[in-house]
């Protein structure tokens, strides 16, 4: 999945430069801001995919706009750069949330290898989502009719489930054989989901 917009915050103009240059020739497009307030004031204007801050600014810093982001709600990937790298910021930076911590003076290939990463993660947890609204909407086809729901299967009589389609049930059935091959469900699941279908034609 492609990151499209990002937002770079530093007081520092020529640093801007040089990272706006970078992610434009990443093909993405630029905010840039000199504090951090400024990028607060325009998150309701912007869907930022990353934000790149200098942790030492004017007013707050790039710790207290992290924190500042997610008391508002916001979940934005978060990068930290610094010249005032210590093991202490580090952990303080990934403890309160940020993507990643890079070091003054930094080189082109590290932002880009950020870039690379979040695209990857983004790539990752859409195809988490996409999995688990599968798994979810199999979840809502597996169970029964609320007008069926406890209703006995008396000697004699016919299924209430005998309305279903057979071909259709078998269909989902196999489906599900897919999904566990390919590890998307367990086989305790697919044993659960099986046996649940066939109970609505037989």
């Amino acid at each position: 999945m492609r990151i499209k917009h990002a937002a770079i915050v530093d007081d520092d103009n020529e640093v801007l430069d040089l990272i706006e240059q970078i992610l434009t020739e990443e093909g993405l497009t630029v905010s840039r801001y000199n504090r951090g307030e400024a990028l607060l004031e325009d998150l309701t204007r912007h869907d930022f995919d990353v934000i790149i801050s200098d942790l030492m600014l004017e007013g707050m810093s790039g710790l207290d706009l992290l924190d500042k982001l997610h008391e508002w709600g916001h979940d934005i990937p978060f990068v930290l750069i610094t010249g005032y790298a210590s093991l202490d910021s580090a952990i303080q930076a990934v403890n309160r949330g940020a993507f990643y911590y890079i070091k003054k003076p930094f080189n082109i290939d590290e932002i880009r290898f950020i870039i690379a990463k979040l695209e990857q993660q983004a790539g990752i947890l859409a195809e988490i989502r996409k999995l688990k609204e599968e798994v979810g909407q199999l979840k809502v086809r597996l169970e029964p009719p609320e007008e069926l729901v406890d209703v006995p299967r008396q000697p004699g009589k016919a299924s209430p489930y005998e309305n279903y389609d057979t071909s259709k049930v078998l269909a989902i059935i196999e489906h599900l054989d897919q999904m566990k091959a390919e590890g998307q469900i367990s086989e305790k699941e697919f044993g659960e989901y099986r046996g649940k279908l066939l109970k609505r034609i037989i």
